[in-house]
């Protein structure tokens, strides 16, 4: 039994580097789970609106009708500017894109300092408020429902959702509600929520983890359709001239007040 295996083990190994010079176009049934070009997603997917980050996204960009997660710790480092092109897209062809708000009643311990969305920089990101609806939960479980009521809609287009914290097989399983929810549309879902979930099991394709570096969004891919990402995708989000308007001191000599986070969050 031991020979046996060890036989088809050697024949295997054989075998790799056969599949691999012939390519895709040699053995189009046969994906290479190390290459993420290769490792798209059969959803439909949307560009992000970045192209290095779209290199390392599996599809090439945000996937449709798949939960996307989002992590982070610092409010109003870009996280809204990250999805902007995508929601500006998803307004421009008619689909409304649900907002769901922090909810009031945030979980023991204080609820996750949040940049929320800031309509004129909604506005000037493209995105039309006539076609978002804006949702603030009373209270955690109002989060969830409102969430999967969302997504039983027909013509939605996007879904944006700060979601509760509780306990790890809750939230899990409110999640994977949500993402078999998505499955029946084309949807694309954005769940974002702490960094301290990023050790906690997902149903999500795609977990990104958002961090900031000089003024700068950074993206460490935690888990996709492929190869693991072992540095992060460093971004420009906030436009440079919001940067520069933060940095410059008033005419008159006074403190210059700061770009307010949540504006340059959702503008960028």
């Amino acid at each position: 039994m031991d020979r046996s295996f060890e036989r088809e083990r050697m024949q295997a190994a054989h075998l790799i580097p056969l599949l691999r010079a012939a390519g895709p176009a040699g053995l189009p049934g046969i994906w290479h789970a190390d290459d993420p070009a290769l490792a798209a997603p059969a959803a439909e997917c949307t560009p992000s609106g970045f192209a290095a980050l779209d290199a390392e996204l599996p599809g090439g960009g945000w996937p449709h009708g798949q939960l996307v997660e989002l992590l982070y710790d610092d409010p109003g480092i870009g996280e809204l500017s990250l999805l902007a092109p995508a929601l500006a897209a998803q307004a421009r062809a008619g689909r409304a894109c649900v907002w769901i708000l922090p909810s009031e009643g945030g979980p023991a311990g204080g609820p996750l300092r949040q940049a929320l969305p800031y309509p004129p920089a909604l506005v000037e990101a493209g995105i039309d408020l006539s076609c978002s609806i804006f949702v603030r939960p009373a209270a955690a479980r109002e989060a969830w429902w409102a969430a999967e009521q969302s997504l039983r809609a027909a013509h939605l287009g996007a879904l944006i959702g700060w979601l509760p914290t509780s306990s790890v097989p809750a939230d899990f399983r409110a999640l994977r509600r949500l993402h078999l929810l998505a499955q029946r549309h084309r949807a694309l879902v954005f769940a974002i929520r702490p960094s301290r979930c990023a050790g906690a099991p997902s149903p999500a394709v795609l977990r990104l983890q958002l961090g900031c570096d000089d003024g700068q969004l950074t993206v460490k891919i935690l888990k996709r359709r492929g190869r693991p990402l072992i540095e992060p995708v460093v971004l420009q989000v906030v436009p440079r001239p919001w940067r520069a308007a933060a940095l410059r001191p008033p005419a008159d000599g006074s403190l210059a007040c700061p770009v307010p986070a949540c504006a340059a969050a959702a503008a960028g």
